[in-house]
């Protein structure tokens, strides 16, 4: 019974835990109705094209890709696109919980000794069992590899755009990618910018 639940969790795993989507997105509903009172004073402009892209494994997320080193990006009133940010200690305590969740099956599915013992000990079970723990973590998470994007996203915008005064009508696209054990994610960004005139 119990090895019969293992493979077919194991199938059910594989089955939902490779994906990859895309979502394009638009939006001006929310701009900034002073700039249409006073459009005269503003030069309004289309910006670069912002790139950033995220990854995680066995559902944590990767901090090699944050590029703004954990500077905080905010932009006051910007109808953005909000991917949420995970924090990387959740991911870690559920991968914990997991490995000793699925260590303990598996010392139940090898059974018992004559003395009583598990015919597996504490940690070769859940050395065994941390492939099974990562794939269920990152299903757990799926998402995470989102994680910290909406913030390097400002940052970049803001940074790489000083002179900007206003940013308004955001347009993204975004290509997801769920393996077994990781995830990657890479978000496009096209959002006009208006700057005022001086005089």
């Amino acid at each position: 019974m119990k090895k019969n639940f293992g493979v077919f969790a194991l199938a059910a795993i594989t089955l939902f835990a490779s994906c990859s989507n895309q979502l394009y997105t638009g939006n001006g509903a929310l701009s900034d109705v002073s700039l249409q009172r006073n459009s005269s004073e503003y030069e309004i402009k289309r910006l670069n094209e912002i790139e950033v892209s995220g990854k995680s494994f066995w559902g944590i997320p990767s901090n090699s890709y944050n590029a703004n080193k954990n500077k905080k990006g905010m932009i006051v009133r910007f109808n953005g696109l909000e991917l949420g940010r995970t924090p990387k200690i959740l991911p870690i305590l559920t991968m914990v919980g997991y490995s000793f969740g699925v260590g303990g099956l598996l010392q139940e599915t090898f059974g018992f000794k004559d003395n009583g013992d598990y015919k597996i000990g504490t940690v070769p079970s859940i050395l065994l069992g941390l492939p099974i723990a990562g794939a269920l973590n990152n299903v757990t998470w799926s998402g995470s590899a989102f994680s910290g994007a909406t913030n390097e996203l400002n940052y970049r915008l803001v940074t790489d755009n000083p002179n900007v005064d206003v940013f308004l009508n955001p347009k993204y696209s975004i290509d997801y990618k769920m393996g077994f054990w990781g995830q990657s994610a890479t978000v496009k960004a096209k959002v006009m910018g208006a700057t005022i005139k001086s005089n």
